[in-house]
This record gives C-alpha cells, structure tokens and sequence, in this order.
C-alpha cells in the first residue's frame, strides 16, 4: 500500500500546482514523476529491461490524451479534462478488475 500511497501523494502535489500556477507545471510533475518512482522502485526486478517501450496500450492511452485534450480546449480550460482523466481512469480501471474477478 506504500506504493499506492506515495503515487496519490505524486498525483495530488502535481494537481494542486496545476490549479494553483494556472500551468502545465503540476501536470508534468506528475506525468514524469509517477513512473520515475515506479522505475525506481522496480530497479531490483528489472521490470523496465523486459518491458516493450511501444505497445498498443501507450498509443492508446496518447489517443485518448490527445482528444480529451482537444476536446476541452474547444469548449474550455484543457487542464480540466486531463484533471478528471487523472481521476475517471484509475477508478474505471477499479470497477474493471473487480468486475473481472467476481466472473
């Protein structure tokens, strides 16, 4: 649960400066320091040697980015969408794997 605790911690540090800096500056906070804590953490399972850089799932996950991004840029603040992405997908991804494992 350390882990769990710390990428929160990461996620709302990087949100909170976004909102308050009126940037990017959180979200990129959050965007590199996310997975440099986890590459750090799976140093000693060398998870990263064995990895694919470019699999489906990281051009989806760019698609989908990029249209939310779009999205609210047409109709308002683009940071607002990429806050509520940072806050719909894990808890869609939630709902995912429990629906999964009651089957």
């Amino acid at each position: 649960m350390k882990e769990e605790h710390a990428v929160a911690g990461i996620l709302t540090v990087g949100i909170l400066i976004s909102l308050l800096t009126k940037s990017y500056v959180g979200v990129a906070l959050a965007a590199l320091g996310i997975p440099t804590y986890l590459a750090y953490l799976a140093r000693k399972e060398n998870i990263l040697v064995r990895a694919r850089l470019f699999d489906r799932d990281l051009f989806l996950m760019m698609t989908i980015t990029l249209a939310v991004i779009l999205v609210f840029n047409q109709f308002s603040d683009p940071r607002i969408g990429l806050v509520s992405m940072a806050i719909v997908i894990p808890i869609l991804f939630l709902l995912w794997d429990r629906l999964k494992a009651r089957k």
